[in-house]
């Protein structure tokens, strides 16, 4: 029996929303990271022959992605590094008391994200993020779960201390 496979558009298409969660993960500013997932999406698009299509999409897709943003951020290694866009979530009637709070907590992270190295920034992305598994980690990253495990324990704690820092 012959399975049959989507175009490749048409998988570069169903995780085109997908990329770019994880460029604003990793790069930070949202349009930055939009310019840095539309370009991971033309390098794989280019690649696809390479492809092995007996094996998982997402990892090989992420790793394009992860390359991209990674040489994006080098070359802005000089300028400040933006921290998360603000993202409220719609609750039932927030005071205003509510948003402020949220808002200040939301810019708190930002800026102990924006102190991290890119290592940290990035773990803590893929799990908090996107809500990935640690084995979806594992897999993207090509580590061992236990090694997710730790490098995501040290990172939350790198986090914390630099939100104590900026208290």
């Amino acid at each position: 029996m012959t399975t049959t496979h989507p175009p490749f558009e048409h998988l570069l298409a169903a995780y085109r929303l997908r990329i770019f969660r994880a460029a604003v993960g990793i790069i930070g500013e949202e349009q930055e990271a939009a310019e840095v997932a539309q370009d991971a999406l033309l390098k794989a698009y280019r690649a696809r022959d390479r492809y092995d299509r007996s094996r998982p999409f997402y990892p090989w897709l992420y790793r394009i992605l992860r390359n991209t943003a990674f040489d994006a951020l080098a070359r802005r290694k000089n300028r400040a590094v933006p921290g998360l866009e603000e993202r409220l979530v719609e609750c039932d009637l927030p005071t205003a008391l509510d948003l402020l709070g949220r808002a200040e907590a939301i810019e708190e992270v930002r800026a102990a994200m924006q102190t991290l190295g890119e290592d940290h920034r990035e773990i803590l992305s893929l799990r908090h993020f996107q809500e990935l598994s640690y084995a979806e980690i594992s897999t993207i990253l090509g580590i061992k779960e236990g090694t997710v495990m730790s490098r995501l324990y040290r990172a939350r704690k790198a986090l914390l201390a630099a939100m104590k820092e900026g208290s």
